[in-house]
């Protein structure tokens, strides 16, 4: 068992890995890296994730084509107005991962219907007028707590990983590809397989910069 300290200082050494080795992952350890993620808290329990996991050859091609030929599409309209160079060569790092990555996760979320603003409805009151789950879509932010798990166990088992949002630009042909339908929604992709290089660290915005306090005063009572 790590100390408070020993797991603050390994989650410190995880990385978004973007280059991988041609080796495969075997099934066993996708399944625990997948266990990983349903251990993940959820509004109600209701667990409102599912993941699609691509190992096939053609399929992982089949969809970093489409990233990669949908970014190339943006390139080229981007160019034509004056923040060609903004842009530059970032469409890339969506599509990149893909192709060297040994396995791809979609995840997805589903919306449940928000019941409290159904009870406050029928009590006559416009369920607008208060903040209810609907308001931090919390199936949203469920998924993505099951996402950071599945990134963790990645970790833990010596796999390189990085959950990009860029992929979304494919998401139509994405979708069809892998038969992804309402009321599911796509999240991203993740980029799974054997790391062939070690990112450098990235710098992390101090406590200050991030975390806003609320303690008592010294010698102040408390209720």
């Amino acid at each position: 068992m790590k100390t408070g300290e020993d797991m603050l200082g390994w989650l410190r050494t995880r990385r978004s890995v973007r280059a991988f080795r041609p080796e495969p992952v075997g099934r066993e350890v996708l399944e625990r890296v997948m266990q990983a993620a349903t251990t993940a808290p959820s509004n109600t329990n209701r667990q409102p994730w599912r993941f699609t996991v691509v190992t096939s050859a053609n399929q992982r091609r089949a969809i970093a084509t489409a990233v990669r030929e949908r970014a190339e599409e943006m390139k080229e309209i981007i160019r034509r107005g004056h923040h060609a160079e903004d842009f530059g060569n970032y469409g890339d790092f969506f599509h990149e991962p893909l192709e060297s990555a040994a396995a791809i996760v979609v995840p997805q979320y589903r919306e449940y219907p928000d019941l409290i603003a159904n009870l406050l409805e029928s009590g006559g009151a416009n369920p607008k007028d208060f903040h209810t789950a609907s308001a931090m879509q919390a199936e949203l932010c469920s998924t993505s707590a099951a996402c950071m798990t599945l990134l963790l166990q990645a970790h833990a088992e010596g796999l390189g990983a990085c959950w990009m949002a860029g992929p979304m630009i494919g998401k139509d042909r994405i979708s069809a590809l892998l038969d992804l339908r309402e009321p599911w929604r796509m999240v991203g992709a993740i980029a799974l397989g054997w790391p062939a290089e070690a990112p450098q660290v990235q710098p992390r915005k101090g406590l200050d910069r991030v975390v806003t306090w609320f303690e008592d005063a010294p010698g102040e009572d408390t209720p």
